[in-house]
Order: C-alpha cells, then structure tokens, then sequence
C-alpha cells in the first residue's frame, strides 16, 4: 500500500483541475505545489479568498467559496477547456508558483513584523 505522501504526491502529478477552495489563507502550498508537479496541464480552480490567488489568479479559475453553484461551472469549464488554454493557463501556473519560493515569503512576513 502507498504511503499517504506517495498518493498525495501522485494525485498531484495526474490530477486534471485542482480544487483550492480555502475560505481563507494567508498562503496556499497545495495551490503552488500542484501546478509544479502537474504533468498533465491541470487546471487550477481557486478560491479568490485564497492567499495564493494573489499571486496565481490570472491563471487559474477564481470562485467564491462559499457559492456551490459557480465552482461546480468553474470545475466544468476545467474540464471542457481546449487543449491550447489548458496548456497556456497550466504553463503560467507553473512559472507563478515558481517565482516565489515559501521562504521567500516568509522572509517577507517577517520583514513586515519586524
């Protein structure tokens, strides 16, 4: 049997749109890991309250998370998106979340403290 990490780690490799629907969050790991290690050009769908829609939202599909109906039209729209866009959107989320590493954000927060 896998280890949770070793499926979690493969569902992030094949996943075809990634749910993020976080009510809040000052930074969202799984948003930025996902498009990273995504082979297959998934979509992202995330919620704009997400801390990681700052940095990712032109490429992903936003939502809000509390309307059930626009995330289902949102997951539907992943899932129907043409080849071309789904390769765009997923090759703009992988460089967005390479730009800023989670030290460097750290390293900021704490020069915001301090």
């Amino acid at each position: 049997m896998r280890s949770p990490s070793r499926r979690h780690e493969a569902a992030l490799r094949r996943y075809d749109v990634l749910l993020v629907n976080s009510i809040a969050d000052v930074m969202n790991l799984v948003a930025r890991e996902g498009p990273i290690a995504n082979e297959r050009y998934g979509a992202l769908v995330i919620s704009a309250q997400a801390g990681a829609a700052d940095v990712l939202g032109d490429a992903a599909l936003m939502v809000n998370p509390f309307d059930v109906s626009e995330t289902a039209a949102a997951i539907a729209r992943a899932l129907s998106m043409a080849g071309d866009e789904r390769r765009e959107r997923a090759q703009s989320l992988r460089e967005l979340a390479s730009a800023h590493s989670p030290r460097a954000w750290l390293e900021a927060q704490l020069a915001a403290f301090g």
